[in-house]
């Protein structure tokens, strides 16, 4: 048989899903040579390379189907194939075995795809199951009769939809669930074939899935999503899809309902939801936290002498932010000398001068002196109408940040301003 030369287009909406499959298709021939050589010995003197294209091409042939327009390419593949095998004299016990192990294969990829989220993942497992019940027809009809076939090709569709991880059902409307696979059973109980679906629907969602079944009535397919009661109890969150289907020579047509839970879908939405939040809240704190440091910087300039320069406006929660900042920098330097550099301070009120008094008196009880450096006409007119006592406080005010250095640096030096031992 010729190798197969169709590719999938990009827009079409199995393409991911096709693509997902054609990432695994070296596990695929690998499998496929491997049974060859089992069934022929000889072939082992070849390389691996030698057979990729013979081998590789029958291997991928189902893969391709998923983008073709039709089965015809696939069953004519298959065709040849058993045409081949009855030459070699060979049963159809051991084809209808081969294609069985590469529909193993295939679902092994399939439930991969399926686990990581592959877009079509699901439409696709759908596509691949009439793609093995074509083959699986082409091939009957070469070794058995009409009712052989039929009876073949249900099996293998049991099989298939039966290892699907997703509740799967085959519904007539007037007599209810005609067939529902492992995962179903496992959802909703045992004793499902004979009832209503809808009898799984919760009553509010009953109009919902009413508009389902009739865009499925309109169009021959629809999806939705059905909030379900499990057997246990629970909710189940179910994206439904639904489309007609008739089964070889059944002129009746029947409903076919695959179900996805997305509760854990959900769920994991919520949590990334969360933890995004709690990063957010996070962030900001760590950028409010970097803020206040930088709007109070704290610069040791000598031993024992430190200097908070102030620029801005400084409200009153701010000069509570400075006395913070100062007092844990005295305590934690053991500073003797506190300089407090208000030149860039706009405008200095009675609130934020009765802060700086504070300040004074706070260091005093650590020790320390602070020094008030900047100081204009306004802000001393301001200080002299609180009446306080700057000498009982302590408090030595400048007119320049540079005097108060100086002056601070003469102090470290003439009378003692070294940095007390810290026992914090």
């Amino acid at each position: 048989m010729s190798a197969e030369t169709r590719r999938p287009s990009e827009e079409h909406p199995l393409a991911l899903f096709h693509a997902a499959l054609l990432a695994q298709k070296d596990v695929l021939i690998d499998r496929a040579i491997e049974r060859t050589r089992a069934f022929l010995p000889f072939l082992d003197e070849l390389p691996r390379d030698a057979l990729v294209d013979a081998i590789g091409a029958d291997a991928l042939a189902y893969a391709h189907a998923l983008v073709a327009p039709d089965f015809t390419d696939l069953r004519a593949r298959a065709r040849g194939w058993c045409e081949s095998q009855i030459t070699l004299d060979r049963g159809s016990a051991l084809v209808l075995q081969t294609v069985e192990a590469v529909r193993k294969d295939y679902l092994e990829v399939t439930l991969e795809a399926f686990a990581r989220g592959v877009p079509g993942a699901r439409e696709g497992a759908l596509r691949l199951m009439d793609a093995f019940g074509a083959v699986h027809a082409e091939l009957d009809a070469c070794y058995h009769g009409a009712s052989e076939q039929e009876v073949a090709g249900d099996r293998l569709f049991r099989k298939f939809v039966d290892a699907s991880p997703d509740p799967v059902a085959l519904t007539l409307r007037s007599e209810g669930v005609l067939y529902a696979n492992a995962a179903f059973k496992q959802t909703f109980g045992e004793n499902i074939p004979g009832r209503m679906l809808a009898s799984f629907v919760e009553d509010d969602q009953r109009e919902a899935f009413a508009r389902l079944h009739e865009s499925v009535d309109r169009t021959g397919r629809g999806r939705g999503e059905i909030r379900m009661r499990r057997a246990d109890g629970g909710l189940y969150n179910a994206d439904v899809t639904a489309f007609d289907a008739r089964a070889t020579g059944d002129r009746i047509t029947a409903r076919f309902m695959l179900l996805r839970d997305k509760g854990p879908l959900v769920a994991a939405e919520e949590a990334r939801m969360q933890l995004q939040m709690q990063l957010q809240e996070e962030l900001i704190a760590s950028q409010a936290a970097a803020i206040r440091a930088l709007s109070t910087p704290l610069l040791p300039i000598a031993p024992g002498v430190i200097v908070m320069p102030l620029v801005g406006a400084l409200s009153e929660q701010r000069a509570e932010q400075m006395l913070e900042t100062l007092l844990e920098g005295i305590s934690k330097r053991g500073a003797r000398v506190a300089i407090v550099d208000i030149t860039g301070v706009n405008d200095v009120d009675s609130h934020v001068a009765h802060g700086i008094l504070r300040a004074a008196r706070a260091a005093a009880l650590l020790g320390a002196r602070v020094f008030l450096t900047g100081i204009r006409g306004p802000v001393a007119q301001t200080l002299l109408a609180l009446d306080a006592n700057f000498g009982n406080l302590g408090l030595v005010t400048c007119s320049t940040l540079q005097d108060g250095v100086a002056r601070a640096l003469r102090g470290a030096e003439g009378q003692g301003y070294a940095p007390r031992r810290w026992t914090g």
